[in-house]
Order: C-alpha cells, then structure tokens, then sequence
C-alpha cells in the first residue's frame, strides 16, 4: 500500500503533512482592530451555581450581591436573568462546562476566543484556574478545536507563573525555545513550490496546517522573548500557605488566594484573559477556622430546607466576597490608558447549573461587571423584561465591548449591545 503521506524537507528533517489529494484560503493577513474599550476578560464559572432567590431580587438588594454594595460597586455590576443555552435537560452536572462555549458539542469557549487577540502582548496569552482539585472536569475552557484546557489547581504555582518563583531555571527554558524557534524557516520556499500543485481546496488545507504550526512558533517566540524580562517583584504582604491544601475541603482558602493572585496577574499585566473554575466537591468545607456541618453538594441539594440553605448561602456568600474584594482591586488601580483596571476589564461570573437542588438548567445565574460597559445592577429577559433568550446574546456583547468585529458566538440569537454598550 503506499504511503499517502508528504512532507516539506528541510536541510536536516522533514514536517509531515496533512493529507492532500492534489497533491499526489490564502493566508489571513492580520489587521489591527477598533480601539477597544476594554482589553481584559475574566470568566467565572461555578460548578455548583447560586442559590438564585439571593442571586436575583427584585426591590431589594440581594444577600449575593451584597458585598459587591459594600465594596462600593454598586454602578460596576449588572446581574442578567433568563438567560441560558436552551440544550438538552439532562443532568447539570454534566453540562457545566458550557457555560462559556453555549454548546453541548464541545467549541471553543469566550475566554479562549479573545485570547489570540488580547493575550499577543503579554506574558502569557491566557491562564486556566480552579480552586484546589476537582471532582469533575475542572476547566471551562476550550481550544478552537474544542479540546479542554487544563487548569492550575494550586495557588502557589500560579505564584509561580505570576512572579518567576521556583520555575525552571532560565537558560534552561532559552535553550530549549531557541533550538526550535524557527521551525518552517527553511521551508518556506519549498511549501510554496507544493502549494502551486494544489487546487483551491487543497491550498486552503495547507494554508491552515502551515498557520498552526506558525502560531505555534509565534507562541514560542513570545515566550522566549519574555524570559529575558524580570518576573515582577511580590507585594511583601503576600502569604501563600506553607503547606498547600488542594483537597476539596479547602476550596473557599485556595479560592480566596486564586482571587487575589488574579489580580496582582492583572495588575502587572502577566496575562489578559483568565477563566476560573469554583468546583464541585462533596466535602464539608473548611471556614472560618473550622468545617461546615455539610458538604457542598449536600447543601446545593438544600430541598427548600431553610437550615442547609443557610449553608449553602454561607458558601456563596464567601463567593461573592472574594469577587468583590478582586473587583475592588481593580477599580483601585490606574489603568495606563486611562481609568481604572475595572473600567478596562470585563468579569463575567456565572453557572450554567441553574438550580442545583434540582439540577435544572434554565435560567442562569448570570452577572457582568466592569470593563465600561452600562451597569444597571439587574436586567430581566424573563417575562416582562428583554426579549433575549442566550446566554450567548451577552457574550456577543461583551466581544464587542473587547473590539471584535463579531455578531455571533455560540448558540447566539442577538446581542445585549441596546442595554449594556
């Protein structure tokens, strides 16, 4: 049988390619956008949800917003109800993936979307988090091609990556990126002799196999390039644990850590795009200096019982004080272009576990905040209120906020742009 595969030889190796039937569009040129009005997004998703009467409320300000009131942000937040992917009604925790891809076939997510884009100038294009192990996939970030990231689970290695401590030594790092930093140099005259012999369809294969591999080498020249500047020095009031606990019953102490380190991340401009994962655990959590009378889970599955809601309010609570106090930092910080840090970032925090004590999947807990867009504090497409129906509507408003030049996303039908830019 003979072999169908090719290959572009270089002077000392050969890059295989893909299957080309001729062989036996055109490369995009990149364009700098619109000035955008904000240039970082952070996406928030809880694996277990809110407890949605504390999440949304009418003439009162809800227990869950409440510390974000405290914090002074009262006019840098909206919540946004009845919004969800309106798939299949099978069980929620199976689905929670999707809340930032809109889809059940796995897609790529908002987060990994904007990276390409808002993460070319920084340290990293993007970092994945979640808040010590967790039961079920831990990402809810996705590649182009849908393959699952995978997170960080310990605050002290995003410590690591934020501030340069207990990495690889650095000549080891420059000598590994530099031996293959240029893979397609000497290829380049080749693949343009093999694509003449391609037809259209063929060309346009190639053309997205050689882009791969380029955004490969792109990544690798960036991050060459930024070993050669100093990690930033840490505030000295920073404290990470001496011995470090990713066991699920640690979740609120690992989490308020990811929170603060998100925002000194951003603060240096480390990264632009973070997605963060509150999971699921079955573990009584530790607060306070002491466990909780139940399990996370338990509590989700409060059946109305005013005790485990409680509980369960306890947890989230914690949740949202930890946004509040990382959305804080934000507005507290000067952005170079102008504003605040908040004013040019995007939060989104969400579940696309609607109601986990009955593991309904309508409905979101839905909020945005920051990133210069018009807060109203509580938008309502459910009934009375807008006629949107996604979740994905907001999405597409917040890519546009970001500055791409974009009407879809996901499972969007429309967009929130009337109320919210």
């Amino acid at each position: 049988m003979q072999d169908r595969r090719q290959f572009l030889r270089g002077a000392s190796y050969g890059l295989a390619l893909p299957f080309l039937p001729s062989l036996a569009g055109a490369a995009h040129a990149k364009q700098d956008g619109p000035a955008r009005k904000a240039k970082r997004l952070v996406c928030v998703g809880t694996q277990l949800g809110f407890y949605k009467p504390e999440f949304f409320a009418d003439g009162r300000t809800p227990a869950l917003m409440q510390p974000l009131v405290d914090a002074g942000l009262e006019g840098a937040f909206t919540t946004v109800s009845g919004l969800d992917h309106k798939g299949p009604t099978g069980n929620g925790h199976e689905l929670v993936y999707t809340i930032y891809t809109g889809r059940v076939v796995r897609s790529v997510s908002l987060d990994q979307y904007a990276a390409r884009e808002l993460g070319r100038d920084t340290r990293y294009e993007s970092l994945q988090l979640c808040c010590g192990d967790a039961q079920q996939t831990a990402s809810l970030s996705f590649s182009r091609s849908g393959a699952p990231l995978p997170a960080t689970l310990r605050p002290t290695v995003l410590y690591s990556l934020v501030f340069g401590a207990g990495s690889v030594e650095l000549e080891k790092q420059k000598y590994v990126l530099d031996s293959g930093k240029s893979l397609l140099d000497e290829l380049t005259g080749e693949a343009s002799g093999v694509r003449a012999k391609l037809d259209s369809e063929d060309k346009a294969k190639l053309d997205e196999y050689l882009t791969s591999v380029r955004d490969v080498e792109g990544k690798l020249d960036r991050r060459r390039a930024w070993l050669d500047n100093p990690f930033p020095a840490p505030p000295p009031e920073l404290e990470l644990p001496v011995e470090e606990n990713i066991d699920g019953a640690f979740l609120l102490d690992n989490e308020d850590l990811m929170w603060d380190l998100m925002a000194l991340a951003i603060q240096n401009d480390s990264t632009r795009v973070f997605s963060l994962t509150i999971p699921i655990t079955d573990r009584a959590l530790f607060r306070d200096g002491k466990f909780m009378h139940e399990g996370y889970h338990r509590l989700s599955h409060h059946g109305n019982t005013q005790e485990k809601i409680d509980g369960l309010l306890e947890v989230e609570t914690h949740h949202m004080t930890g946004a509040a106090r990382f959305l804080k930092a934000l507005a507290s910080t000067p952005d170079p272009d102008g504003g605040t840090m908040l004013d040019s970032t995007v939060v989104l925090i969400g579940s696309a576990m609607a109601d986990a004590a009955a593991h309904r999947r309508t409905n979101y807990p839905l909020m945005v905040a920051g990133g210069g867009l018009k807060h109203h504090g509580r938008l309502s497409c459910d009934g009375s209120g807008l006629p949107n129906e996604m979740a994905c509507d907001l999405y597409v408003t917040v890519l546009q906020q970001l500055g791409f030049e974009t009407d879809q996303f996901g499972s969007s039908k429309s967009d929130l742009n009337s109320v919210l830019l």
